[in-house]
């Protein structure tokens, strides 16, 4: 059986099945090539690709080519997830005992086996060793992924944060982290938030592919098959997969699949949706309930906007988003830089939502089915009870939505600027949610 060549679930290993991020990459390669030997906090989603890009860059090969050759740079990549009770003599000597298989200067082995074997590690000992890397010619990168699970851990102190800055900048140990969100935002404290450790980051932003990219992974993938893909199954993908590499790696996956079984025609296209959504829906649940209520609003309206007759007042920019509703402005940027949004390829200054596929579950999500369906007695009395006098326009609406969703139309109702030509309360609700 022909191996397919579409993977999820795993980080990418294979340096030849790595696609795309030659910006990010060349960005934290010439912060670590600089004379300050700089750092880089790498931000994105999950799932979006942050750990197949450390360990790419962890590659000698790879980081060889990028000019962090072997005998100047050592990479180190230590993964912490799960690692919710890891105290900082336990983080010392993780990063000792990986520096000690990695490390190309045979001769400065000793004095890090010595030091990972003490029942303490003070900054001293650490800037001591430090000092020894840096004059046998050779640079340690920590590259620290799921680097939340350190910063959110209220084991580590101010002042080991303030310490691991210091060699950072002043001992030549450089650090490339990633996390789900920018670092100041995964503190266990105001304390934490306000230190300068921070400032030492530029901050590297992993978005969904653009349709270039997307197209070049996917033929990519396809060359050593034999294989290829129509014009409708190329769109199939970019519908389902939206340019997120993630989401990409299934569709694909499944047409493959699909393909090999004999289905063709509109019975290929079903079957690799259905089994699509099967994978990717618990996804858009996280994607979904990691949103705060303003910035799922604010999806709402983009969906609003995209279903509009097209006129200059329905075009999904953020001026016209925040027309529909003025929190818009601030959530947009934000739900971008989470990939839940990307810019439209057509229309430059717009958005729209990931994908059609995305599109689709946000709308079964808070929809309800008729078996689920709550009765319009139960409506009034949610009504009476205090569900809000803003939502009695659209009362004979909310039992097509699911009960848990009401208090959120309740806001729409509150927050919401009905700027739309021609739509109607009631009627803008229903073109927006179903």
């Amino acid at each position: 059986m022909d191996i397919n060549p579409f993977t999820f679930g795993n980080p990418i290993r294979d340096p030849a099945r790595f696609y795309g991020r030659e910006a990010e990459l060349r960005q934290i390669v010439s912060r670590l090539l600089s004379s300050a030997h700089e750092s880089t906090s790498i931000v994105g989603e999950r799932r979006i690709g942050k750990t197949s890009l450390l360990l790419h860059l962890s590659e000698s090969g790879v980081a060889g080519r990028l000019g962090l050759v072997p005998d100047r740079f050592c990479l180190i990549y230590i993964d912490f997830q799960g690692l919710t009770d890891i105290t900082p003599h336990r983080f010392w000597q993780r990063v000792l005992r990986k520096m000690s298989r990695s490390i190309c200067q045979p001769e400065l082995l000793p004095e890090i086996t010595a030091l990972e074997a003490r029942d303490s590690i003070d900054l001293f000992d650490l800037e001591d060793l430090c000092e020894a890397i840096s004059a046998s010619g050779l640079t340690v990168v920590l590259l620290l992924d799921e680097f939340e699970y350190i910063t959110q851990n209220p084991n580590f102190s101010p002042d080991f944060f303030g310490g691991l800055r210091a060699l950072a900048i002043h001992h030549d140990l450089p650090l490339v982290t990633a996390t789900r969100r920018e670092l100041v935002d995964l503190c266990h404290s105001d304390e934490i938030k306000g230190s300068p450790f921070f400032n030492i980051f530029a901050n590297v932003v992993l978005r969904p592919f653009d349709p270039d990219q997307a197209s070049g992974m996917v033929d990519g993938y396809l060359v050593k098959t034999g294989l290829e893909f129509s014009d409708r199954e190329k769109e199939l993908l970019h519908s389902l997969g939206g340019g997120h590499p993630f989401f990409i790696q299934i569709a694909g996956y499944y047409l493959i699949e699909a393909k090999e079984r004999g289905f063709t025609g509109d019975q290929l296209i079903h079957r690799v949706i259905s089994d699509f959504e099967g994978q990717a829906d618990p996804h858009f649940q996280y994607l979904w309930t990691h949103c705060t209520e303003s910035e799922k609003i604010s999806l709402l309206a983009v969906i609003a906007l995209s279903r509009q007759k097209p006129s200059k007042k329905s075009l999904p920019s953020v001026e016209n988003l925040a027309q529909v509703y003025p929190r818009a402005r601030l959530d947009v940027p934000e739900l971008l830089k989470r990939g839940l949004l990307v810019a439209h390829p057509e229309m430059e200054g717009c958005c729209q939502v990931l994908s059609s596929s995305l599109e689709r579950w946000i709308g079964v999500e808070i929809s309800a089915s008729s078996e689920s369906e709550e009765t319009q007695t139960t409506a009034d009395e949610w009504l009476r009870s205090g569900g809000g006098e803003l939502v009695e326009p659209v009362r004979h609406a909310l039992p097509r939505f699911k009960k848990k969703y009401w208090p959120l139309i309740g806001t729409i109702m509150k927050e919401l600027s009905f700027e739309l030509a021609g739509a109607a309360t009631y009627e803008f609700l229903i073109k927006m949610l179903v």
